[in-house]
């Protein structure tokens, strides 16, 4: 059927990604209730409507505005993350009747034969387009395998009274419903989500058929003290009521009916640019994971302790699964600072094709950084921090450096300066595979100012990105920046990247650092003296190890910050001393020179202390 006009609702409670495609229409539901109103959507408090209804009708607030307000041939409603798949072969179930996703991606797109040609073809084939019946697990309830009516009630938010009222009600006013009402409370699938494709005609006959009903069963329901949950009994009951209708459609031979199945992406965040928050500012990118959550807001308390008042700090935290209370913990910190802004970005969908190595103690968020580049178009200049440091000065003073004639600037890696005197294999690694002409101009990538302007001009995210996954290269993204930006780097002072000396069994960091060349050597002894930014990379961190090397640096900032008393928590008691044996903490005169002075006898931290570890 040529230029059929086919249009497919994309339900949304919250901003969502919507892939482009000619008959899918995002649906903002709920506009009534006073929720903001997101872009480039339609809103169901428009015209004709029950939008203030959508506490409890749920998804049905939008297939009403359809009803009364547009004009199709086709009336279809997906939810903002469940679709159909247009491949009706497609047969992989997670076990509640979906195909499983992370997210909506051109690959994921092309799978589901999700564009207008396919599915145009498909849907111009049948009056109703149905989701696939789910089928319940074959157990017992009250006597008898688990059939769709007495399904309905195994949630404590449902009521199976609600359901009953129902069925009288359907069986009183439309009473050749009979057949289909005995058919389908008897079966053991159910079709669910409100998920359909329908016909015009059949879609006006449904909605009539469906709003009458469930305008009845308002009158005859007291949802006075129904929680949030039992308060959507309306969707809840529309789904049941949905299978109803289906299944006396079934009865028709000549309608033509298919069934497809169900997609569920965990993720449907939308897309965004970053654009900068002030007209001049620093900003100030940072990655980490939720574990990670407590020790980046001590990173984040530390810069904001630091920061000048006479200016901007834009911070953006690139995530994937920072849970919404450790975010709100996080942004908390910034209340009331109108020159400091906290944002988080999750930036996991650019990863989805490449395969990156990723090892015990770094995770996929260290490429995070790759990606910068790309998704902050409006910036030409950003610092990169890594997460498990604190800052000790203003960062401004680190991004005023000029670094315009260079790519990026960082500190060297004096480790790596050291070790490629003692490890012949390393300063070949160097030198034949990442293609540094000289072995001590290898850097650390954990404090970075990037100048975005020429990175745009040398290299794109997805070359960067392609690079990273050739191999299983020994420091990950660390090693392709330093191919990539290899003889375009300004050499910070080490003083803003001072990494901490592990000691371990006899052993220590600083055996190395002791190796590296003279000059670079006693820069960094000074550094230490006159320290901006403590790295905490390696075998130790002070919240794990409270008597390891600059942890006083960290846990300054750590009381100051909300996270505190949950560190003091995660403290380990039983720990390992420098010779690697193991030692109480409150034993271990060196320790309990360290908690002494991180935690002062007689202060409120000392006595919360006490109480978790047992400290005297």
């Amino acid at each position: 059927m040529e230029n059929c006009n086919i249009k497919i609702y994309v339900v949304c409670h919250k901003p969502s990604y919507i892939p482009e495609n000619p008959y899918l229409y995002p649906i903002q539901v709920g506009v009534a209730l006073g929720k903001k109103r997101f872009a480039n959507m339609l809103y169901d408090d428009v015209g004709n409507n029950i939008s203030e209804k959508n506490k409890s009708y749920c998804e049905l607030t939008a297939q009403y505005w359809a009803w009364k307000n547009d004009n199709a041939d086709y009336y279809g409603f997906f939810h903002y993350r469940r679709y159909f798949s247009f491949d009706p072969n497609l047969n992989r179930d997670d076990g509640w009747g979906n195909i499983a996703y992370d997210r909506i991606t051109e690959d994921v797109i092309k799978e589901l034969h999700l564009n207008s040609d396919e599915m145009s073809k498909l849907i111009t084939q049948y009056d109703i387009i149905s989701v696939k019946g789910r089928k319940y697990p074959r157990i017992r309830d009250e006597g008898k395998l688990l059939d769709v009516y007495h399904e309905y009630g195994k949630d404590p938010f449902q009521h199976r009274e609600d359901l009953d009222k129902t069925l009288k009600i359907v069986l009183n006013k439309y009473p050749k419903y009979k057949k289909a009402v005995d058919t389908y409370m008897c079966d053991n699938i159910a079709y669910e989500c409100n998920m359909f494709i329908m016909k015009r005609e059949l879609y006006q006959d449904y909605c009539t058929w469906l709003f009458d009903i469930l305008g009845e069963v308002e009158h005859q329901i007291d949802m006075t003290w129904y929680s949030v949950r039992e308060y959507r009994v309306m969707g809840y009951l529309a789904e049941r009521l949905y299978g109803i209708y289906y299944t006396h459609l079934k009865e028709n031979k000549d309608i033509r009916r298919l069934e497809l199945p169900k997609t569920l992406f965990h993720n449907t965040e939308p897309e965004q640019i970053l654009k900068p928050v002030y007209k001049e500012c620093i900003p100030i990118v940072l990655s980490a994971n939720d574990q990670f959550s407590p020790y980046l807001g001590v990173m984040v308390k530390s810069i904001i302790e630091n920061a000048s008042s006479d200016r901007n700090y834009d911070l953006i935290v690139l995530f994937n699964d920072i849970s919404e209370k450790n975010r709100k913990l996080i942004l908390g910190m910034a209340k009331n600072k109108k020159n400091i802004s906290i944002r988080f970005e999750q930036v996991c969908q650019y990863f989805d094709k490449y395969k990156l190595s990723v090892t015990y103690h770094l995770s996929v968020e260290t490429y995070y950084r790759l990606i910068i580049p790309e998704i902050m178009p409006d910036y030409e200049k950003v610092l990169y921090l890594d997460a498990d440091m604190v800052t000790d000065a203003d960062l401004a003073h680190l991004y005023d450096i000029d670094i315009s004639r260079y790519m990026i600037a960082a500190a060297k890696d004096i480790e790596s300066a050291g070790r490629v005197k003692i490890d012949k294999d390393w300063n070949n690694y160097i030198k034949n595979e990442l293609k540094i002409s000289s072995v001590f101009d290898y850097f650390q990538a954990g404090v970075l100012v990037l100048n975005l302007k020429k990175f745009r001009e040398v290299t794109t995210t997805e070359k960067m990105l392609s690079l990273a996954s050739e191999r299983a290269w020994r420091c990950q993204d660390q090693d392709v920046l330093n191919m990539i930006c290899k003889d375009s780097v300004y050499y910070l002072s080490q003083e803003w990247n001072v990494i901490m000396n592990w000691q371990r069994m006899g052993q220590s960091r600083m055996q190395i650092m002791e190796l590296a060349p003279r000059q670079l050597f006693e820069e960094y002894v000074k550094a230490r003296e006159n320290l901006k930014i403590a790295h905490f990379a390696g075998l130790q961190k002070p919240w794990e190890c409270v008597d390891c090397d600059l942890a006083e640096y960290f846990w300054h900032y750590a009381r100051l910050s909300v996270f505190y008393e949950k560190l003091l928590l995660n403290l380990k008691v039983n720990n390992k001393s420098e010779d690697g044996t193991k030692t109480r903490i409150y034993n271990n005169a060196s320790i309990r020179k360290s908690i002494n002075k991180i935690f002062p006898i007689g202060t409120r931290r000392r006595e919360v202390l006490k109480l978790i570890a047992g400290i005297k």
